[in-house]
């Protein structure tokens, strides 16, 4: 999944190299979605950062230079609403999953300054939110498979790889078409039992 990062452009004068750094790492970062945006409370109804918000619908990271609580104020006040989930830049921030099904990670800029401290918060943030997928490809070839101790048990000086090898599958006669009856219902439950699935 990537993670949308909504980035107020507002900078008070004393952070703009840090505005400046963050815009810099920030775009084309593999995961990250960057949305430059001015103030939410200067956004006119019909602006190209109005719509560009109303197009998001997924978990997003706020960065502004207010504090969180303010941050959900003003953006309630746009309709975009999003329930404030905590992070490790903002661990006091409330969980209430109930208030909007849209998770907000908000950043306050004016505590936070560290550039790589951010960015590697929001590329943590995005992993989380990453749906993970395993291969099952060999589970029904009916090849061979080493079953390996893990790798952060500590090995027992007799453990070795045990070779496991899943027998090929005959699929089961089938019953020729027939009317329905108690019978065949009963004769199509033996049937699957055989299978021993």
């Amino acid at each position: 999944m990537r993670l949308p990062v909504i980035l107020v452009q507002n900078p008070p004068a004393s952070a703009a190299n840090l505005a400046e750094s963050l815009v810099g790492h920030l775009i084309g970062r593999a995961g990250l979605d960057l949305t430059l945006v001015g103030r939410f409370d200067s956004l006119a109804d019909d602006s190209t950062d109005r719509m560009t918000l109303d197009s998001i619908t997924v978990p997003s990271a706020v960065l502004d230079w207010r504090s969180e609580p303010e941050m959900l104020d003003v953006l309630a006040a746009i309709e975009f609403h999003g329930s404030r989930c905590p992070h490790q830049l903002d661990p006091d921030g409330p969980f209430a999953p109930g208030q909007s099904p849209r998770r907000l990670f908000l950043f306050d800029l004016t505590k936070h300054n560290d550039v790589q401290k951010i960015i590697a918060e929001l590329d943590r943030l995005r992993a989380s939110l990453s749906v993970k997928t395993v291969s099952l490809g060999a589970l029904g070839s009916g090849g061979s498979t080493t079953i390996k101790p893990a790798a952060n048990k500590p090995a027992e000086t007799t453990a070795r790889p045990v070779p496991v090898t899943a027998a090929p599958r005959q699929p089961a006669p089938v019953a020729a078409a027939s009317p329905r009856s108690d019978e065949n219902l009963d004769s199509l439950i033996d049937q699957l039992d055989d299978l021993d699935v």
